[in-house]
């Protein structure tokens, strides 16, 4: 263990001592409820410190400002309708909140945004790639499965539905 992990333990451990004498001082709470609340404020923050660590990957797409502008530059004869259409298959696929989808450019690479989910070596998967060709599938009727790359990007998937729908 290094020096940093066993400090933040113990500075955990100081804060929960502390907020545990608070809440029997102060807030006069029972002496078995104090237990209750200390656990629910624990996984509280574990909550919180794996939501900002899951973020992290993410961060370069979510700090963007609305990417529209190289939508409607690559493809002028899509409505903007359209191309939110498409870009919200895709957010529905990865999971990813709605009001995210005008962050992602024509030019990003969907195995990109992928590695940021899972970065190589992670096991888990919750079959997002699957999800976008069936939904793709579904609202185009292209089969994307023979035609996928590596270096595929949602620009040249969008130009492959605008030529079909």
């Amino acid at each position: 263990m290094s020096l940093i992990r066993i400090s933040i333990g113990l500075l955990l451990a100081g804060l929960f001592l502390t907020g545990e004498l608070f809440a029997f001082w102060y807030l006069d709470l029972p002496a078995e409820w104090i237990l209750v609340v200390l656990m629910l404020f624990a996984a509280g923050m574990g909550g919180a410190i794996r939501s900002v660590k899951a973020d992290a990957p993410m961060r370069p797409y979510w700090e963007r400002a609305c990417e529209g502008f190289y939508w409607r530059r690559r493809f002028p004869a899509a409505s903007r309708a359209e191309i939110r259409e498409f870009l919200n298959l895709f957010v529905a696929a990865f999971g990813f909140p709605r009001r995210q989808r005008c962050r992602f450019s024509p030019d990003d690479k969907v195995m990109d945004v992928y590695r940021a989910v899972y970065p190589l070596g992670s096991v888990a998967d919750n079959l997002e790639l699957d999800t976008l060709c069936r939904l793709l599938e579904k609202r185009y009727g292209i089969d994307f499965a023979p035609s996928w790359r590596q270096d595929i990007t949602l620009g040249a998937i969008y130009e492959q539905t605008h030529q079909v729908g």
